[in-house]
């Protein structure tokens, strides 16, 4: 396969040697598509759902070759009743039928229907025969295409087109990608994680901004003042204080001291108060969860400091002895929910935000029935 991402700038182009069709995929779309692939993935506890949809571009012949450019997307919803497989009862088959209509080439719209995405919970990466029942009723042109994306938590998820060849739709794809942006496009690359232990200790760092700041040089340097000249004096003898006037002294002087710390610390305690809630920045997420039928929507503050300079975050959840770790991108982020499946009455979230490679901010929630 060639990949030319950097002759169609803000594409990824699939193309496999010697084959007569090549996909050129917007970016964007990997972006939004990932974060719709990854809300069903994160709603059914251990396998996650499947959903689906049109995708949505133009065709294009150049000589022999064809290209498919796929410029949007639209989800179209499945009912689950035959399990978390992307599957069709009698109703979800007509919403589907009336979404490709919509979608159909004519002269009112620049782009329409030029295949169908799935994401992908099964075993393998493979057209299932649901699937090639969908293609053949809806998509019969010889240019329309299947994506399948496999979805994965913790890693990238691979992904792969499919097409007709003499007619009929391989029964694997010809090559599969890493559906995710950085991958695609190497110069967007996100910085390194760092793991904890890497990551320099709050104090250090204060102390070498403090460092810094006294190693600059003032704007006007003070010249040192001339030393004194010596001077000799003669001692004065000082008359002996009479006894009861030193024993007097001592405790006054102790009673003295205490006072001056108990006040210096309330001071400073109280300078330091309003300071820190004058620099204090906001890091709350806001994270929560509530119960809607039988599922529990995690919610969290799109609008936080945090969330909205966040390049990616993690989602921990641990729903009694199974645990998952899901994980968002800016884009899921800013949508700022998820829909979670519980199998017990104790769920514990974690929610982790990196805002860069060296800086996280976590908020953790537990709900009980």
């Amino acid at each position: 396969m060639e990949t030319r991402t950097q002759d169609v700038p803000g594409y990824y182009v699939w193309e496999v040697l010697r084959k007569p069709l090549s996909v050129h995929l917007h970016i964007d779309v990997v972006d939004r598509l990932l974060a719709e692939v990854m809300r069903g993935f994160g709603a059914v506890p251990r396998r996650g759902a499947e959903v689906g949809g049109i995708l949505i571009g133009t065709v294009e012949q150049q000589g022999e070759q064809t290209i498919v450019r796929v410029e949007d997307f639209e989800p179209v919803p499945c009912s689950y009743k035959r399990g978390p497989s992307y599957l069709f009862t009698d109703e979800d088959g007509e919403a589907f039928n009336r979404a490709c209509e919509r979608w159909q080439p004519d002269g009112s719209r620049a782009a329409y229907a030029v295949g169908m995405f799935r994401s992908h919970t099964r075993e393998g990466l493979a057209l299932s025969a649901e699937d090639i029942q969908v293609l053949d009723e809806y998509f019969p042109r010889p240019s329309d295409i299947a994506l399948l994306i496999k979805p994965f938590a913790t890693q990238a998820s691979p992904a792969g087109f499919f097409f007709r060849e003499n007619g009929v739709f391989q029964e694997q794809t010809p090559l599969e990608f890493p559906f995710r942006r950085w991958d695609l496009l190497a110069d967007e690359a996100p910085p390194m994680r760092r793991t904890r232990s890497e990551r320099p200790p709050r104090e250090k760092r204060s102390t070498q901004m403090i460092q810094t700041l006294l190693s600059e040089e003032p704007a006007d340097p003070v010249e040192p003042a001339p030393a004194a000249p010596d001077v000799i004096t003669e001692a004065t003898p000082v008359p002996a204080r009479s006894g009861l006037a030193t024993w007097l002294w001592i405790p006054l002087s102790f009673i003295f001291l205490l006072l001056g710390v108990a006040l210096g610390f309330e001071a400073a305690s109280s300078m330091g108060l309003r300071a820190g809630q004058a620099m204090a920045p906001d890091f709350s997420l806001k994270l929560s969860a509530s119960k809607t039928d039988d599922n529990l929507t995690v919610r969290w503050n799109s609008d936080a400091p945090a969330v909205r300079n966040a390049q990616r975050g993690v989602l921990e959840i641990q729903d009694g002895d199974f645990s998952r770790p899901v994980e968002l991108d800016a884009a899921h982020l800013q949508n700022g929910s998820i829909i979670y499946r519980n199998t017990s009455n104790a769920v514990h979230f974690r929610l982790t935000v990196y805002l860069d490679g060296r800086l996280s901010v976590t908020e953790t929630l537990d709900w009980r029935q």
